[in-house]
């Protein structure tokens, strides 16, 4: 994790709500479309799979994080994710 995605996943741990412009700019921000959660064959912890931004295919995620308690965002170790 790099540290800008430890110092996001604190942040979001004290009950901030981030907005896309709050984000450092070195985190990528994704949207994903008509998602599900999964779980991680490899791991006993959860993942996201859903439609990318050109909803074409299927992507799936890296591990959860922290979620969102309303599923509107999900910070994972490959990005941070606005749920729709």
């Amino acid at each position: 994790m790099t540290p800008e995605m430890q110092r996001l996943l604190e942040r979001l741990q004290t009950g901030w709500r981030p907005r896309s412009d709050e984000i450092d700019m070195r985190i990528s921000q994704r949207r994903l479309f008509d998602w599900s959660f999964a779980p991680s064959f490899s791991r006993p912890e959860a993942v996201l799979i859903g439609r990318p931004e050109s909803r074409q295919g299927l992507v799936r995620t890296d591990e959860i994080l922290w979620i969102d308690a309303e599923l509107r965002w999900a910070l994972c170790e490959d990005n941070f994710w606005w749920l729709d």
